[in-house]
């Protein structure tokens, strides 16, 4: 199972690129602004910020949220030391513990875009798709991380998304293809 590749690895080598991942509390596929798919890698770092960082082993789906233990600052800065890209977000608030905690023990939540709480009962993963839709463009003519998903707002709020676009990556899994598409539509859990 190959992950998808940085831009300029796939311009130099062949690669499966039907292969994304998505991050999820709950193995749903929604999102307000699309929904953002890439490798397993970015899925698991924007899932991580969204939510926290387990201080054991990672988000498998049979983990419930309120019962996990987090990443404090501690572990937090251990795991950047090992070259694990994790203090942002909500790993990177005001009141993230020295010490590694759950997240009932802390005052700040994690939300959803639209501030919705993450709900204590959920079960965080990080899953396989494929994309079944229509794509403006191309794996290897991907737009600007920005410019994708300032074109999927404005067609998502003007009811004119019809077609995905994929992304090079300039946050998580920074120079790899990510892509976001108007809804679950156009994605097929693998």
């Amino acid at each position: 199972m190959k992950n998808i590749p940085t831009y300029n690895q796939f311009i130099n080598e062949s690669y499966d690129v039907t292969r994304y991942y998505h991050g999820s509390t709950d193995k749903r596929l929604e999102g307000k602004n699309g929904i953002h798919i890439g490798t397993e890698l970015a899925a698991t770092q924007a899932l991580e910020a969204r939510i926290g960082v387990p201080a054991i082993g990672k988000w498998d789906g049979k983990r419930e949220y309120g019962k996990t233990l987090l990443a404090g600052k501690k572990t937090l800065h251990a795991l950047e030391k090992q070259g694990k890209w994790c203090v942002t977000g909500y790993n990177a608030g005001r009141d993230v513990p020295e010490d590694d905690y759950y997240p009932t023990q802390r005052e700040e939540v994690a939300t959803y875009s639209d501030a919705t709480k993450v709900s204590m009962k959920s079960k965080p993963i990080v899953f396989p798709v494929k994309i079944i839709g229509p794509m403006t463009n191309t794996v290897s003519k991907p737009h600007g991380d920005t410019r994708a998903n300032s074109m999927m707002i404005r067609a998502l709020k003007s009811g004119n998304a019809k077609s995905g676009f994929y992304y090079k990556n300039e946050g998580e899994d920074v120079g790899s293809i990510s892509a976001v598409v108007p809804d679950k539509t156009f994605l097929e859990i693998i």
